[in-house]
């Protein structure tokens, strides 16, 4: 395996040679400064995200050792088949909504399994009035025993959206949680971050002995003046937070072409963002499951369409964008290792790296006193050398690997 990264990292290198580095500007009270030729004399180098091999680690519930999953959230009227044929892959997982105390549906969970996909289930708090007196735990018992009936994988993403309060949510998550654990083993059970509460997202986190996975949604609307919306910068936070205990999946993903705020198409724009958002998301290695969303409304909140399989561009791009994913479960996974993104950038300049002080003595235990810093914008920072492993730069990337 070893051998392997090795071959591959090397493969990428030759394939990454850089263009104008930036150069050093002399020292400062033992401490270097940094300047780019590329922007005009400023003192701003190239700015890399740092990822570092992490032994010892258990894996989640389905989770994957390397890579993400292909899935898809399409109508439940839609043929997986023709959907798989016009973005020209298949896909590992399809999602599909139930809300409580509705039966689930058994000819899209058939279709689903005929398909040789894994079915997700996003499930809603109740709407038929016929089950508003019951209680929700006892709805969610009923659930479990349904699904756990079919005795096969499953996601379970239980109330990405709701009107509870913080130890409310927290509480009955718990308890389905544990329904699920008892009626339904073969479901992973996954936390949405709620994203349309003035509360913190932490708030209604339910710990982590009580989820498998967590998701966040990522929806690119456009803006006329501003072109799409950034979703990456908070997705950044929020992989931050979890990447060291739970596989993250983003569901859903979508990006608008169609607009009700000024009723303008954006096709080719669309297309190049879908694109960029998938490229963007490679480098955030416990990302395990990207579901894109080919529906025309995602939540009463949007009305923007973020499908992709009504235009021949759209389901192109997705189709050539999300190539590289995985299209079915992993096994039991055989390592005990997995890429850790650092949370600071490390930096390349005059055919140089430098990494930040806080990844190598917080993250790697790699001591630093013995050695000269570099200092950029408040980092601290020291040159590579002091680390005893193989590193490895990629500047069409931006990434740096430190690896045995």
């Amino acid at each position: 395996m070893k051998k392997l990264l090795a071959l591959t990292l090397f493969i990428l290198l030759t394939a990454c040679a850089t263009d104008n580095p930036p150069r050093f500007i002399g020292y400062t009270q033992d401490i270097l400064l940094l300047e780019s030729e590329e922007n005009g004399g400023e003192t701003e180098p190239l700015a890399f995200d740092v990822f570092f091999r992490r032994e010892g680690v258990n894996f989640a519930m389905y989770e994957p050792t390397e890579g993400a999953y292909a899935a898809a959230w399409i109508s439940p009227d839609a043929g997986i088949r023709g959907f798989e044929y016009a973005a020209g892959m298949r896909h590992a997982v399809y999602v599909n909504e139930v809300y409580l105390g509705d039966d689930i549906d058994i000819a899209w969970l058939l279709h689903c399994i005929s398909s040789l996909a894994t079915p997700m289930f996003v499930v809603h708090p109740p709407e038929n009035a016929d089950v508003m007196d019951i209680p929700e735990i006892e709805l969610a018992i009923i659930l479990a025993q349904r699904l756990g009936s079919f005795n096969m994988p499953m996601f379970v993403v239980f109330y990405p959206e709701h009107d509870l309060m913080p130890a409310e949510f927290t509480i009955l998550f718990r308890m389905v949680r544990n329904a699920f654990l008892a009626h339904a083993p073969t479901a992973a059970f996954v936390w949405a971050a709620p994203c349309y509460s003035a509360t913190p997202q932490s708030a209604f986190y339910p710990g982590h002995f009580a989820a498998d996975w967590v998701a966040l949604p990522l929806l690119a609307d456009w803006c006329a003046e501003e072109g799409f919306t950034d979703v990456m910068t908070g997705f950044e936070q929020f992989y931050a937070a979890f990447q060291e205990y739970k596989p993250i999946m983003v569901l859903p993903l979508g990006v608008s072409h169609f607009t009700r705020g000024d009723y303008s198409y954006r096709i080719n724009e669309a297309a190049a963002e879908i694109g960029r958002i998938y490229a963007a998301l490679e480098n955030f290695p416990r990302v395990g499951l990207i579901a894109y969303a080919d529906v025309l409304t995602l939540s009463r909140m949007y009305s923007d369409d973020f499908s992709v399989s009504r235009e021949i561009n759209l389901i192109r791009a997705y189709g050539e964008a999300a190539s590289g994913l995985l299209s079915s479960l992993s096994q039991i996974p055989e390592e005990n290792s997995r890429w850790v993104r650092s949370a600071h950038r490390g930096y390349f300049f005059d055919d140089e790296i430098f990494i930040s002080k806080h990844t190598l003595e917080n993250e790697l235990q790699i001591p630093t006193t013995l050695h000269q810093p570099a200092q950029f914008d408040n980092e601290v920072l020291f040159p590579a050398d002091v680390i005893r492993k193989n590193i490895f730069a990629c500047q069409t990337r931006r990434v740096i690997f430190i690896y045995d």
